[in-house]
């Protein structure tokens, strides 16, 4: 008589293979992205660049003189496009960090098919 753990074995392996995929494609890529939409936040928020574009017209520090009015622009402009650049680099480097997360399980199954078929 087979036990029954080896009648229910490919079953098992079979259920686990799916919930590790679903694990790691959909849970694990839901959570991944709240974490880094939270973290782009964070980043816009300490640089100010909507409220800067917002505010591109008015002087620095309430400095309503004729050279606060003149350097006010200036200076939100550049902090507008440095601003774009970081934000820039840091969405591509958290998708790039995304496509690897992504293709990090198939990856690792073909070195695993591709060992056994050069050991077979």
């Amino acid at each position: 008589m087979i036990p029954e753990y080896f009648v229910n074995l490919p079953l098992n392996l079979v259920g686990g293979t799916i919930r590790f995929f679903y694990f790691w494609y959909v849970q694990s890529s839901k959570d991944f992205w709240n974490r880094e939409i939270g973290f782009l936040k964070s980043i816009e928020r300490d640089i100010g660049v909507i409220i800067n574009i917002k505010l591109i017209t008015q002087p620095i520090f309430g400095d309503y003189t004729y050279m606060g009015r003149f350097l006010g622009p200036i200076f939100r402009l550049g902090r507008v496009m440095i601003g774009l650049i970081i934000m820039a680099v840091s969405i591509a480097t958290v998708v790039i960090i995304y496509l690897f997360w992504i293709t990090l399980p198939l990856l690792t199954l073909s070195m695993i098919v591709t060992n056994l078929l050069y050991v077979f």
